[in-house]
């Protein structure tokens, strides 16, 4: 019974009850019409208890993809409704003090309920739909006239899960090859699952192509299941893992380096450490999952740091929340004591929410260029 009082379950409860405060009760239907309405939406909270908590992390209940698809989509409708009947309720409050007349609540809640199933379904469209490539030339100092040119890809937040499967995975391995990238750049949250029910999905990671390879950091949720399995099946698809740790790319006489520290969750991330070795001169980009530390990082030395985590909010009202608990940072360009942040907003999204309203993801392509 713990879970009830958890946060993490308590809110989409409350959440629920809101909605179906605000928006079914008002409805000037029988009671025999809105019972169904109140229980399709309640179960919308189905997705969040078949998360199982363990004291090794998060178990999943596996569902086929499309039982996984209607439940988020009902629990992503459950959120867009709750902005909108804020929206609504803070309406009514203004009517009764200015108008003094009847508000017309059946229409208002059946409007929110038409808008938030019409925000729904285009949102989960744009969430789960293979992501387009955004190219950003960025400036760096002291980047050698060999790396002048150079072209980063970055994956980050892939979340491949019950609803993004190894189609998903394959379709952003091959629209990330074509870009000919001579380094691809994975800062994080590669799963939601265990490694014998999500392996195979994220298999077609192994085909990524460029020349420095493929180089990655933790993120948070790696942590939520086996990590250690995780590290390893992950490795065994060609990918580095960098933890605490720096890479030196060399060309001619050019030196660039990437360095990478695991995300917070994990209790041993050290910047410095991550930095050791070095030579003053030698430009650095970081992989740091949270952007929260930028600062920090800014502080020693880094040229570029390169986060995601946020999803870029996802949608509005949601978006405000996400940028107020991560320093301000939740999406694009950020100059932070003379380094530059890119705040990815991911490539997938996690499988609870899959909507994205006015937020899409991407496939970032980084071209390198002297400073």
């Amino acid at each position: 019974m713990f879970r009830f009082f958890n946060p993490f379950f308590l809110m989409p409860c409350l959440i629920c009850l809101y909605d179906v405060l605000s928006m079914i009760c008002p409805l000037r239907f029988s009671l025999w019409a809105k019972i169904p309405m109140a229980l399709l939406i309640t179960a919308g909270l189905a997705k969040i208890f078949m998360l199982r908590m363990t004291p090794a992390g998060f178990e999943v209940y596996e569902l086929p993809r499309p039982a996984a698809l209607i439940l988020s989509g009902l629990f992503s409708f459950m959120v867009c409704a709750l902005f909108m009947l804020i929206v609504k309720d803070v309406i009514f409050l203004v009517w009764k003090v200015i108008v003094r007349q009847a508000f017309p609540a059946h229409y208002a809640s059946l409007c929110v309920m038409i808008l938030a199933a019409c925000a729904t379904i285009w949102g989960a469209y744009q969430g789960t739909r293979v992501p387009d490539v955004l190219t950003h030339e960025v400036r760096i100092k002291n980047l050698g006239p060999e790396f002048d040119g150079m072209k980063a890809a970055m994956l980050v937040d892939i979340h491949v899960g019950s609803v993004n499967r190894r189609e998903f995975v394959r379709a952003v391995v091959d629209k990330t090859n074509a870009l000919s990238p001579d380094v691809i750049l994975i800062p994080g949250d590669f799963v939601d699952g265990q490694v014998r029910n999500r392996s195979g999905d994220l298999e077609p990671l192994r085909d990524l192509r460029a020349k420095y390879g493929v180089l990655a950091v933790t993120g948070n949720h790696e942590y939520y299941y086996d990590l250690a399995g995780w590290l390893k099946t992950i490795e065994g698809f060609g990918v580095k893992w960098l933890e605490n740790e720096n890479v030196i790319l060399t060309s001619g006489d050019s030196r660039l380096a990437i360095a990478g520290v695991p995300d917070p969750t994990g209790g041993n991330r050290n910047t410095p450490k991550a930095l050791a070795g070095i030579s003053e001169g030698i430009p650095i980009i970081l992989m740091d999952h949270q952007p929260r530390f930028a600062g920090e990082n800014a502080e020693l030395g880094v040229n570029l740091q390169l986060s995601g985590h946020t999803h870029g909010g996802q949608m509005p009202g949601i978006r405000q929340l996400v940028a107020r608990s991560n320093g301000g940072f939740v999406r694009g360009w950020y100059d932070v004591g003379g380094m530059k942040l890119y705040n990815s907003p991911g490539t997938s999204q996690w499988d609870g929410f899959i909507v994205r309203l006015f937020d899409p993801s991407e496939i970032s392509l980084f071209i390198l260029r002297a400073e």
